[in-house]
């Protein structure tokens, strides 16, 4: 049974094979979506580039919420349907996902290479069978995990990135600078966001999270180094919060663009810092495993999980 497999963002779009259970990393190719006026383009693609692989199922797990069937972007203006899908794939079997689930269904198959670790132990002899991905790049949202009596993962889909910044959050923030413009929890946590900071911060002149991160890197910039220390020092008081909300006792791991830029840089010390500092509720945040996604095929991976599962 061949399935094909799909992570679209607001960006790019990735796709592979998946057979029994075990995904191609030779059938891998990854798209621009400016390129393309929809994804039915991609799939049409993809399948030209591999000479049009008879597939037997299909799992798309998009960058955005899904319901009844149909998927949207919050950052891309295209539109995902299952019924399309089976018309373009000539699958009856297909499967849309959020890709932050996506990425919850992968944490059993990720190797040792495509995690990093952040902060806490590597790993907890006991815990409650709970995770937490939080997701950071174009966009900002969660997906709790919970493996269910025969150890299979159920991930939920969530839309925590327009629900209103934490007070903990803002009243740190406001300390800072004025935190006016960043209502929600996607208006700080993520790329724009930390644009947006970035901003604040240097009196004006705007500049992408991207380039933030990289002034930093090379010592050009000590506004940068010091957004970043800020943003970081923010996302600890955050990632608090969804602790106790989540209580993912099993680990927390990051992912994302955004993730990957702040902890790469070398922030993951001011993150620590400020999550295990005074907590209010929890006893334990430093027995929190924490980690981040480096795997950039770990969406893919998600998507096989989930095809398994759906045939069983």
């Amino acid at each position: 049974m061949i399935t094909l497999v799909a992570d679209v963002g607001g960006t790019q779009s990735r796709l592979g094979l998946v057979q029994n259970g075990v995904l191609n990393q030779n059938t891998i190719r990854n798209f621009l979506n400016a390129n393309f006026e929809s994804f039915y383009q991609v799939i049409e693609q993809y399948f030209i580039d591999n000479e049009k692989q008879k597939i037997s199922s299909c799992v798309i797990a998009l960058a955005g919420p899904i319901v009844a069937g149909r998927g949207s972007f919050t950052n891309l203006d295209w539109e995902i349907t299952i019924s399309d899908l089976k018309k373009s794939t000539s699958c009856k079997i297909v499967t849309l996902i959020n890709d932050l689930t996506s990425l919850g269904y992968c944490l059993e198959k990720l190797p040792n290479h495509g995690i990093s670790h952040i902060a806490g132990p590597n790993t907890v002899n006991e815990h409650n069978g709970q995770y937490l991905v939080v997701g950071l790049g174009t966009g900002f949202n969660v997906c709790p995990v919970v493996s269910d009596r025969v150890g299979n993962p159920v991930c939920l889909q969530v839309e925590l990135g327009h629900s209103s910044l934490p007070n903990t959050v803002k009243y740190s923030l406001d300390s800072e600078i004025n935190a006016a413009g960043f209502d929600t929890v996607e208006d700080l946590f993520s790329g724009k966001g930390l644009g947006k900071l970035y901003k604040a911060m240097s009196g004006g002149q705007a500049k992408t999270g991207e380039i933030v991160a990289e002034e930093h890197l090379n010592g050009s910039n000590q506004i940068a180094t010091q957004t970043l220390e800020l943003f970081s020092k923010l996302l600890g008081l955050m990632t608090r919060e969804l602790a106790v909300q989540y209580l993912p006792v099993g680990g927390i791991y990051f992912a994302g663009s955004v993730s990957r830029g702040i902890f790469e840089a070398g922030m993951s010390a001011e993150f620590e810092k400020s999550f295990i500092k005074n907590p209010h509720f929890l006893k334990s945040l430093d027995e929190f495993p924490i980690n981040l996604i480096t795997d950039d095929a770990a969406g893919l991976l998600g998507c096989g999980v989930r095809s398994e599962i759906e045939t069983l």
